[in-house]
C-alpha cells in the first residue's frame, strides 16, 4: 500500500470533490477526499457514518438551524451521523472531506465548528491538542493537531493497536516505516495501518504541522505506543507457540 499520498488542491474543480485519497474499503472504513467550494452542499443524516470537513484553504460556513458558524484554515467541522447540515463556501475554499462509519448514531447530536486554540498545545517540541474525541460526541475516531519543532519527533520505534492517518498541513515530516524512509511534504496524507512499525520526526529547519486521525480512538486504559525493538539480524523460527 502507499504510505504517503500527495494531493494537489488546485486540481479540484469548483463545486466538486476529487477522487478518494483514502478509500472506504481500507483502514476501518475511513474515507478521505478533497472538496472545493463553489456553492451549497446539503448533508443529510446518515445513521451509518460521521462526517468531517477539515478546512485547508479559504473558509467554510456551517448552517445549523437558524445559526451559522465559519470555519477557517486548520479548523474542523464535525457532522454527527444524525445531523442535517448545510455547508456554504466559495471557490477559494478547499477542505478534506472525511467519512467514518459508526455502529450507532448519537441521539440529538448537532454539527459544530471546532477551532484550534494555540494556547492549549501540550508538550514542547512534539506538541499537540485534541480537536475531537469521544468526550465531545465523536464515536468514529479521535483527531489531534500536532506541531513538531525542528529536531523533535515521536517515540522511537513503536506500533499502535489502531490505524493512524496524518494530513500534513505545513512543513515536512520524515517517517521510518520498518526499514524504509518516507518524506511527507505539505499537502500529503500518511496512512499507517494498525501494527505497522514506525517512528516519525521533523528533520527540516522549520516547524511541521499535521492532523492525526486515530481510528478507532483508544481507551484511556490502553497502551498508546507499544515500544518495539528492531534487531539487525535474521529472525529465528519460533520454537514454541506464543502464549
Amino acid at each position: 500500500m502507499r504510505i504517503v499520498r500527495s494531493f494537489d488542491p488546485t486540481a479540484i474543480a469548483p463545486g466538486s470533490a476529487g477522487s478518494w485519497l483514502v478509500g472506504p474499503e481500507e483502514n476501518e472504513g475511513v474515507a478521505i477526499r478533497l472538496r472545493r467550494g463553489g456553492g451549497t452542499q446539503e448533508i443529510a443524516p446518515n445513521p451509518a457514518c460521521e462526517r468531517f470537513a477539515l478546512v485547508i484553504e479559504g473558509s467554510v460556513t456551517l448552517l445549523e438551524a437558524d445559526a451559522s458558524k465559519v470555519a477557517q484554515p486548520g479548523e474542523l467541522i464535525f457532522i454527527p451521523a444524525s445531523a442535517n447540515s448545510t455547508l456554504i463556501a466559495d471557490a477559494t475554499a478547499i477542505w478534506a472531506e472525511i467519512e467514518a462509519p459508526v455502529a450507532k448514531p448519537a441521539a440529538d447530536a448537532s454539527a459544530k465548528v471546532i477551532p484550534v486554540d494555540k494556547s492549549r498545545f501540550e508538550g514542547t517540541g512534539f506538541a499537540y491538542q485534541s480537536l475531537i474525541d469521544r468526550t465531545v460526541g465523536c464515536q468514529a475516531m479521535r483527531m489531534n493537531v500536532l506541531q513538531v519543532e525542528s529536531g523533535a519527533g515521536s517515540p522511537d520505534w513503536h506500533i499502535h493497536a489502531f490505524t493512524q492517518i496524518y494530513l500534513i498541513q505545513e512543513g515536512e515530516l520524515t517517517l521510518d516505516v520498518g526499514k524504509h524512509r518516507h518524506i511527507a511534504p505539505a499537502n500529503s496524507i500518511v496512512v499507517l495501518p494498525a501494527g505497522v512499525v514506525h517512528r516519525n520526526f521533523n528533520a527540516s529547519a522549520g516547524m511541521e504541522r499535521h492532523v492525526s486521525l486515530l481510528v478507532p480512538e483508544p481507551l484511556e486504559s490502553e497502551i498508546f505506543d507499544f515500544a518495539v525493538t528492531i534487531h539487525e539480524v535474521e529472525a529465528d523460527l519460533l520454537t514454541a507457540i506464543p502464549a
